[in-house]
């Protein structure tokens, strides 16, 4: 008999702390109502405005060539790092030095022909001073030079025009960067009668960067210059990076209908982990609080059912649908009554809200988040139940027993 009252006391023990482990983190209310509770805390909340944009460096320059012709040689390729100066590719120059040579002769010709010119003006001039020639006997020795003073310059210009040219045939980097872009091969020809093709893009210094961010009309007045910002990207899905807004350009862009504005954010890459045309996912910090009491806002959006919320109303006289205060949140008190305090919030992220006024809601106090529905509440039971079976727990066999006969033990 001893033994008996032993085992049941066991059972009974054992069926408590099974039934605790299954409901742990719950409340459970005298109607058998069980509720899904959560721990008011403090710490940090932040509001922010979230957008995307790519990210770009801050000196992006287009190389292209000023002259037609078909490439002879590249000498960089994608991501190769180049300084000012650096010749990167070279036109066809057989035509252009020829056009060189060909103006140096017309040079030298027509300096020639100026100083032919110029000695029958200087043998002449005498005579002319002397009355012995008439003046417009004379005037064709004047005339002669100043036209092939013209003809010498204009071989000049062209002269400089084929030198600049051949200049021209060795496309060189204005900046210290490196190439992200590259679009020409050896042996293409590239024209520039309308306008110049690109041939290279080059960024200056990819350890500094920035972000080009559409950011809806409706919230550009929270944005601000020096504003702390926060980003994702795809390839780095595990790490944050930070940056700061540096300017708003006042062109606005129409998206979808929407007018946008773009926020410049300034980015520092010094681990060089972003590169060119990523989608960063932007956060704007526009407030943020420390050390407050913080709320999940489900806890704030919920309401018990109707029933539930009749027998509070008839036991504390408080119509909560009349009154005029807009949060209040839910919990269960001493006598695991169902029991309300009104709230006053502040700042929201979206998924936690701040509580800024409150009479009894304190760090560590539990709240109502949620209703535990009856099907799980029947899972629970079973689960406890199904241990046992005649008031003795179940053996191995299957039976009521611990000898598994299916009847009480020896």
């Amino acid at each position: 008999m001893k033994k008996k009252i032993a085992l049941t006391i066991i059972i009974v023990l054992a069926l408590v702390a099974i039934i605790s482990h299954f409901v742990g983190g719950l409340l459970i209310a005298p109607n058998k109502t069980m509720y899904r509770t959560v721990s008011i805390k403090r710490g940090n909340i932040q509001k922010t405005i979230s957008s995307s944009g790519p990210l770009s460096p801050v000196t992006k320059l287009d190389i292209g060539t000023q002259i037609s012709g078909t490439i002879a040689k590249v000498y960089v390729d994608y991501n190769d790092k180049v300084h000012k100066g650096q010749i990167l590719a070279e036109l066809d120059k057989v035509i252009l030095k020829a056009e060189v040579t060909d103006a140096e002769a017309n040079v030298s010709l027509k300096e020639a022909e100026l100083e032919e010119a110029q000695v029958d003006y200087n043998k002449n001039l005498p005579l002319f001073e002397k009355r012995s020639i008439s003046e417009s006997h004379f005037l064709k020795f004047k005339i002669k030079v100043e036209i092939k003073k013209a003809e010498l310059n204009s071989v000049k210009a062209k002269l400089k025009k084929a030198q600049r040219n051949l200049y021209y045939a060795s496309i060189c980097s204005p900046i210290n960067g490196i190439i992200i872009s590259k679009n020409i091969e050896e042996g293409q020809t590239v024209a520039a009668m309308f306008e110049t093709p690109k041939l290279f893009e080059i960024a200056e210094d990819l350890s500094q960067m920035e972000i080009l961010v559409l950011v809806d009309e409706s919230d550009i007045a929270l944005i601000k210059k020096e504003q702390k910002v926060r980003f994702e990207v795809q390839s780095y899905y595990d790490k944050v990076f930070y940056g700061t807004v540096k300017k708003i350009r006042l062109q606005p862009r129409l998206v979808s209908n929407v007018v946008n504005y773009t926020a410049v954010v300034d980015v520092l890459n010094e681990e060089g982990l972003l590169l060119p045309g990523m989608t960063a996912e932007v956060d704007f910090f526009i407030a943020e609080k420390e050390n407050v009491l913080i709320v999940p806002k489900t806890c704030l959006n919920f309401q018990p059912g109707k029933d539930e919320l009749n027998r509070f109303v008839k036991r504390t006289g408080i119509n909560v649908e009349a009154t005029s205060v807009k949060d209040h949140l839910w919990y269960l008190d001493d006598n695991g009554l169902l029991a309300m305090e009104q709230v006053k919030t502040g700042l929201s992220d979206g998924i936690s809200t701040e509580i800024t006024e409150t009479r009894l809601i304190k760090d560590g106090t539990k709240v109502i988040s949620g209703v535990i529905e009856p099907d799980t509440d029947k899972k629970i039971t079973k689960k406890a139940s199904q241990l046992l079976v005649g008031g003795a727990p179940q053996g191995p066999g299957g039976g009521g027993g611990p000898g598994g006969g299916g009847g009480p033990g020896p």
